[in-house]
């Protein structure tokens, strides 16, 4: 049995419940068909004797109710005609001559041939009392029936009895107690039918169409509550089902809602999310357009955010985004959709009259909250926030492009420095455009080998002699032309294909280095410089150590430039690596010394031999004395750290001389050669001449990072 519970839990209940009811019914009515005939097999032997019985007291009650023998005569005649009757004979006992029937007149046992023997002798001994009058009398295909009467005067005289004789044919009389029979039957499987019928019925509205509008209600999306209320406040099973299935409705109900609620609302600042700016924002864009106003998307970024975190912990950044969703509040006010995007950016969609204006004045207003002290519970914190707006209908109709423009001012904002507001401009996009077909085509250049590797020398002041180079990247496109490296290298930083680029860098610049001195020429340093994503490389020191290998060059020819902003993206990381890099005997460079945020601290912890100033303060530099004070500050300072000191950017013999006054020892600039190829820059190797006025390149030194 335990098969047949595994298959019942599959079948509906209305299949459980009829097909059981089903077989009840056939179960039922073959039963019942069995006993009627079982009753009819011993029944039809009642029906043939109560036939005779029935003739013949009908015969009596004739005689008994008519005086006339002619209305005998015709009562006996219209009897034998019907069909199971074979004979009807009324006999005077006391005579033995029939004096009703067929063969009226006759004489029993005297038969003339009118009556057969059998039956001559049967009435005789009935008339004599031989055979029992009243009972039932059986002889082969038929039944006979005597019965003696005690009969008052007739026309024809005096009669003391009679005796009635009746004679059916079995076959006759059964075919038509069996039409009785059949009608009875049909009546009863008719009635039984009608029965099964009605129990049908009411299983079907008692359980069955309860159940079924149970399930519909269960698989619908929403509450039926006038379909479920019916049910709701019966007493029985299915009343507790329906009131369980409203509770349990209910708690879905309030859960989704719960659900929807958090899927369009930031938990930490209990402003709206992305989800709802997806949602909102073609709704608001819709009702501008039809009252013909104007909208502006901001975007808002937290500037040094990722440091607040790292400095003081999560609870002080999320207190500080708690705070700048509060200053967008009562900045903005109701009126404007606020979210969170996530992280540390928010968006914000006002609508007015002229919602550029009034877009950048709130801008204006947040700028100037954020910018102030800030106090988190025991934490005084400084922080900032860059912006990018852009606006309906002037810069875009659809919410996804209005979403993307503000995110590419919000962008340019970032490049531009801390704290600024910047206005999507249709540029902006041209840019994107230009940085797209540069990033295809950067994997290509790698590949096909555009890449070229140019030259600048570095001088000693001192000896005005060339000390050392700097590889300078440079891509010579086959349709741009010379493409400027800031205008590829921020894309491979972007896409990470930076690493690749300094890999070749590396290997090229060491080649020509080995070429250089197995040609028999003075030894000098290369200096290549390197990204925050190659100091990031978990086995970027393996691979400087594997080319120079290689290439067979020593390392104290190869030197690292690395530019004070990069230096401080993971300190403890980078200080590790310089330090494994000098631990080859790599010189290590801080490129652009002065314009980044690194302090005196951290740069005592830096494996350093050298420092560069940066070209803009020599730039910067004139006969006010207070010009030199920065160029003098580093050069002293390098002094007192045991470090080499060199100047970019020198152009003029003035500033030759008073850099060297200064105490600096090395120089590079256009008063000493741009950057050259690699046949040029070879050529004053050999002749020696630290100072060239050709160059084949005019477009400035920008390094591969």
């Amino acid at each position: 049995m335990r098969w047949l519970g595994k298959y019942s839990d599959q079948i509906s209940v209305r299949w459980r419940v009829m097909i059981p009811l089903a077989l009840l019914m056939a179960a039922s009515g073959g039963a019942l068909t069995t006993f009627f005939l079982f009753l009819f097999s011993g029944y039809q032997e009642t029906i043939v004797n109560n036939r005779a019985a029935q003739v013949a007291g009908s015969a009596v009650s004739v005689l008994h109710a008519v005086h006339k023998t002619a209305e005998v005569d015709r009562f006996i005649e219209m009897l034998e005609k019907e069909e199971d009757i074979d004979q009807l004979l009324i006999v005077d006992i006391s005579t033995g001559i029939i004096t009703a029937g067929r063969v009226e007149g006759i004489k029993v046992p005297h038969v003339d041939g009118m009556l057969d023997t059998d039956l001559s002798a049967e009435i005789d001994a009935l008339r004599r009392g031989y055979l029992p009058a009243g009972q039932i009398l059986e002889s082969g295909e038929y039944v006979s029936y005597g019965q003696r009467v005690i009969c008052k005067s007739t026309e024809h005289g005096h009669h003391d009895d009679v005796l009635i004789y009746v004679r059916l044919t079995k076959a006759t009389t059964t075919a038509l107690s069996s039409l009785i029979v059949q009608k009875l039957a049909v009546s009863l499987i008719v009635g039984f039918t009608l029965v099964m019928l009605i129990v049908s019925k009411l299983i079907y509205d008692v359980v069955l169409a309860p159940l079924a509008k149970m399930k519909a209600i269960a698989l619908s999306e929403i509450v039926d509550m006038p379909a479920m209320m019916p049910f709701a406040h019966r007493r029985d099973e299915f009343g507790a089902l329906a009131r369980n299935i409203l509770r349990s409705f209910t708690t879905a109900t309030q859960t989704a809602h719960q659900f929807a609620r958090q899927a369009r609302e930031d938990s930490l600042t209990e402003l709206g999310n992305r989800t709802l700016l997806r949602e909102e924002l073609p709704k608001i864009l819709e009702y501008t357009e039809r009252e013909r106003l104007h909208a502006s998307l901001l975007m808002f970024d937290l500037d040094g955010f990722k440091s607040i975190n790292d400095t003081y912990g999560h609870d002080v950044g999320d207190a500080l985004l708690i705070r700048m969703a509060q200053i967008l509040r009562e900045v903005l006010g109701d009126k404007a959709l606020i979210v969170r995007l996530g992280g540390d950016e928010f968006a914000a969609v006002h609508v007015g009259q002229d919602s550029r204006a009034e877009a950048y004045q709130f801008a204006e207003k947040v700028m100037d909250r954020m910018t102030r002290s800030l106090e988190l519970g025991d934490v005084e914190v400084y922080a900032a926030a860059s912006v990018g707006i852009t606006t309906f209908p002037e810069d875009g109709r659809e919410p996804d492009l209005l979403m993307k423009n503000a995110d590419l001012a919000l962008y340019r904002a970032k490049s531009d420095g801390r704290g600024r507001v910047q206005m999507y401009r249709h540029e902006m996009q041209l840019r994107i455009m230009e940085q797209a077909a540069i990033e295809r085509d950067l994997r290509a250049a790698l590949a096909e080998g555009q890449f070229v590797l140019y030259y600048q020398p570095k001088v000693d002041l001192r000896t005005d002699r060339i000390s050392g180079a700097e590889a300078l990247l440079r891509w010579k496109h086959p349709e741009r032309g010379m493409v400027p490296p800031d205008r590829f290298i921020p894309v491979a930083e972007k896409n990470g294909l930076i690493c690749d680029i300094t890999e070749w860098v590396l290997l090229e610049a060491c080649r020509q280095l080995r070429t250089w001195l197995d040609a028999g020429l003075d030894p000098i340093s290369i200096a290549i410089n390197v990204s925050a994503l190659d100091l990031r490389r978990p086995d970027f020191t393996d691979i400087v150590a594997a080319t120079l290998v290689h290439t067979g060059v020593s390392p104290k020819y190869l030197e690292i430039e690395v530019t004070e902003g990069t230096m401080m993206h993971d300190v403890d990381h980078v200080i590790g690596v310089l330090r494994r890099l000098r631990a080859l005997g790599i010189k290590i460079s801080i490129d652009d010394f002065g314009t980044g945020y690194s302090s005196l601290s951290y740069l005592k912890s830096f494996p350093v031999q050298r420092l560069k100033i940066d070209r803009s303060f020599v730039m910067d530099m004139t006969d006010d004395e207070n010009t030199h004070a920065i160029p003098q500050l580093i050069i002293d300072l390098a002094r007192n750290l045991g470090v080499a000191v060199l100047a970019e950017g020198i152009e003029t013999e003035e500033q030759r001389q008073r850099l060297l006054s200064m105490g600096c020892e090395e120089a590079q600039g256009y008063l000493f050669g741009a950057p050259v190829q690699v046949s040029s820059f070879t050529s004053r190797l050999k002749s020696g001449q630290a100072m060239d006025s050709s160059a084949d390149d005019v477009s400035g030194a920008v390094s591969v990072a």
